[in-house]
């Protein structure tokens, strides 16, 4: 059996009114792989992520998920399935953005949505906050935390959701320089556990660190890439 694909895009193109932001002609990311976007701002890495996301329908193009088809001819594949394939990825946006409300509640928000019974959830909330170095933070406001704390707390947001595909958009932006080998770590440990990374950075850095492949975009196209060993 072939390679499985956790992601399978062709022909990505998404237009706005001043011109195309996004032109993939093809993308293959094996499952449990970590691919880093490197490029300037305004590359487009951005725009591919909210489209992988399925936040954002693009004007052209094809995405499989997982082996299920999400978006045939820029139009996104049925309403039905559009909740269920969302569930199957998690975007960290480079601008951290909490609900008003206590930080553990802004962690279990996801998980209640599931359906998963109270004790489950507690404990999973915990365990995250632990990992990203919030322990006992589970109750304070959300909207009183420094930068760096919050972008920490939307990390965790996303880890305790465990979706098979994470998306990271510019992860380091808001993060503290000593908290950076934690993220690293953690992100390691997810690719290890067959979580699909994909992050859009313009630190070359981070890529080598992490991911097995990196591709550069600029002006919305991919113009290089290449593979190492992280």
């Amino acid at each position: 059996m072939s390679e499985q694909l956790a992601i399978r895009a062709r022909a990505l193109r998404h237009r706005y009114d001043n011109g195309v932001v996004l032109d993939v002609p093809q993308m293959d990311v094996p499952a449990g792989q970590a691919l880093a976007v490197l490029g300037p701002n305004g590359a487009g890495k951005s725009t591919l992520l909210q489209v992988l996301a399925l936040l954002l329908e693009p004007t052209e193009g094809t995405l499989v998920l997982r082996g299920e088809s999400a978006l045939e001819g820029g139009r996104w594949t049925g309403n039905g399935r559009l909740l269920t394939q969302r569930r199957q990825v998690t975007l960290i946006h480079q601008k951290p953005v909490l609900f008003r409300t206590t930080v553990g509640a802004n962690l279990s928000m996801g998980l209640r949505e599931r359906g998963l019974a109270a004790g489950e959830i507690e404990a999973r909330v915990e365990q995250t906050l632990t990992r990203v170095g919030l322990e006992g933070f589970a109750r304070r406001p959300a909207r009183q935390l420094s930068g760096g704390e919050a972008q920490r707390v939307v990390l965790a947001r996303a880890l305790v959701l465990e979706t098979p595909i994470l998306l990271l958009d510019e992860p380091t932006s808001y993060l503290d320089a000593r908290f950076r080998p934690m993220l690293e770590e953690l992100l390691r440990e997810r690719s290890e556990q067959g979580t699909t990374l994909v992050m859009a950075t313009h630190e070359e850095s981070l890529a080598d660190a992490l991911a097995s492949r990196t591709i550069t975009m600029e002006n919305g196209h991919v113009i290089g890439q290449r593979t190492s060993d992280p």
